[in-house]
């Protein structure tokens, strides 16, 4: 949405508000240099956001500013994302604890994606030197995770990484989540 700097102002009004502004005035549908003299705005350019000075920052408009070439463009202004505060129930809520939840989301959100091939998974197992310790690994299982982990080793066609069995096997095979993780992102260039 096409947005004005008034002059007389120094408000920022988007092209309905200027309207409602003059509605004795017929205004035509397209604004050009002329329209804007007459009503005394210039219009606002999209300015890209700032790169950003490290993680977990936001930039955020913060009105309008002058280019160099004298245009007037979104100004921002560069925040943290997260800040402590206090809920509702009293307890304080810390910076930190939200980067925590934000991190296992993003974290929970990647690992849904996570799917491959049983042909991708055996490859990047191969790979890894771990395919020959699966066998033996679901073999050392207890019921009923042993029977079902058979089953979906030997007869699935995909892996999903959110699977309960595949943490199960991680820790067979002696590996961290972190581990597990970049095995599949190995598998998925196999």
């Amino acid at each position: 949405m096409s947005q004005y700097r008034v002059r007389s102002t120094g408000e920022v009004k988007n092209q309905g508000e200027i309207r409602r502004d003059n509605p004795n005035v017929s205004l035509p549908r397209v604004w050009n240099d002329n329209v804007n003299e007459a009503l005394g705005i210039d219009p606002v350019l999209i300015a890209p956001s700032p790169e950003l000075s490290g993680d977990y920052k936001v930039a955020v408009r913060n009105g309008v500013e002058q280019d160099a070439n004298g245009n007037w463009v979104y100004a921002w202004t560069e925040q943290d994302m997260f800040q402590d505060y206090t809920d509702e129930d009293g307890n304080t809520v810390t910076a930190q604890d939200q980067i925590d939840e934000y991190e296992a989301r993003q974290l929970a959100n990647k690992r849904e994606k996570m799917v491959v091939t049983m042909r991708q998974a055996r490859l990047a197992l191969s790979q890894a030197g771990k395919l020959s310790m699966v066998d033996d690994a679901i073999a050392v299982m207890d019921e009923p995770d042993k029977t079902a982990v058979s089953i979906e080793w030997e007869y699935g066609s995909t892996v999903e990484r959110v699977s309960p069995w595949i943490d199960a096997m991680a820790t067979a095979l002696d590996m961290t989540g972190a581990e597990m993780d970049a095995l599949f992102d190995d598998a998925k260039e196999l």
